[in-house]
């Protein structure tokens, strides 16, 4: 069973304000004998204060609310390990929820957040939600990552996604290919949806098709990038009925996805990248270990997820802190699925 403190304090031979003055260090001097005997007290029942009642009458539990929407993504799960990591460095405890995109779970553990006083809440891309629509979270300082979302009442800090998605194309675009298929997340998704305008764009700038059959959407897994390889590449998919022929090569808006696609492509006997080039989005770990390497546009996960906490913790402890919108431009990681040759050592 627990001790509580007014067993500290029998046991000790005070009151329970004393009890209370030794533990939190005031606002009451407590003399040298008092002290030590509760402190004999706490050690021989094993009593731990209640930290969080111990937090509220302080104004802050020392804690944030983080909703993802797959960390079977490596790419949210790199960045929750981040994110977990620099503010733990900082004191603070994450309480973690993964909605799987599901609307309902989003507001269930949200509630649940807000009613656990947290000091504030982080957001990836694909969560819908603002604190708005959580009764009590109107003041409750939140930071989106992943995505930047300029003229809302949060901070946010994320990559440029049209202009990284069209650096990615036109990489391939220098390796000779013209009809470039395009694998996409879940269209509903904001920053899907600047992918493809990046992926479009670059296209449409090399007089190259850009037409919505060589776009190809599905969850952001392997089985997604997958089927949407099949799709893309099949003698019996779109781009063949518009081309005659099917994509040289494609642009995979995350790296999950794109082992899914590096995957199909044995299914149906082409080789990457000698039939079919891949670049991806994303950078994460595993990318460095398909075979063939990945050539992926990386995202510095470590400077978001610091730079992030800094700003939300900002806001949490200064509510007249400014609202921060940050875009940041990833760099092109070189593999060898998009045709490039490794860099030799001699």
């Amino acid at each position: 069973m627990t001790a509580t403190r007014s067993e500290v304090a029998r046991l000790a031979g005070v009151s329970p304000a004393v009890v209370s003055y030794v533990l939190n260090k005031g606002p009451r001097p407590v003399s040298t004998r008092a002290r030590a005997a509760v402190e004999a007290a706490v050690k021989e029942l094993g009593y731990r204060p209640n930290a969080i009642a111990s937090a509220l009458r302080g104004g802050s539990t020392q804690s944030v609310g983080f909703l993802t929407p797959n960390q079977r993504n490596p790419f949210y799960a790199e960045l929750a390990e981040s994110i977990e990591r620099s503010f733990s460095a900082r004191g603070y405890l994450v309480l973690s929820g993964n909605t799987q995109y599901d609307r309902t779970r989003e507001e269930r553990y949200l509630r649940t957040f807000v009613d656990r006083k947290v000091d504030g809440l982080v957001f990836t891309s694909g969560i819908s939600l603002a604190t708005s629509t959580i009764p009590g979270g109107d003041d409750v300082p939140v930071m989106v990552l992943d995505e930047v979302r300029e003229g809302t009442p949060y901070s946010s800090i994320g990559a440029d996604e049209t202009a990284d998605a069209g650096t990615a194309v036109e990489h391939l675009q220098h390796h000779g290919h013209v009809i470039i298929g395009c694998i996409s997340g879940p269209p509903h998704i904001p920053v899907e949806s600047k992918r493809i305008h990046g992926w479009r764009t670059q296209q449409q700038s090399a007089s190259a098709p850009a037409g919505d059959e060589l776009v190809a959407y599905a969850e952001s897994s392997e089985e997604g990038g997958n089927s949407a390889a099949l799709l893309l590449l099949s003698e019996h998919g779109r781009p063949w009925a518009v081309h005659g022929r099917r994509p040289t090569a494609l642009f995979v808006s995350s790296d999950v996805q794109a082992i899914g696609a590096i995957f199909a492509c044995f299914e149906l006997g082409l080789r990457v990248p000698e039939d079919v080039a891949i670049v991806s989005f994303g950078g994460t770990k595993s990318a460095a270990y398909t075979i063939p390497p990945l050539t992926t546009l990386r995202q510095d996960l470590e400077f978001v997820a610091y730079t992030a906490v800094a700003q939300l913790i900002e806001r949490m402890e200064n509510p007249g802190a400014p609202v921060r919108c940050t875009t940041l431009r990833g760099n092109l990681v070189l593999g060898r699925s998009c045709g490039c040759e490794p860099l030799s050592l001699t």
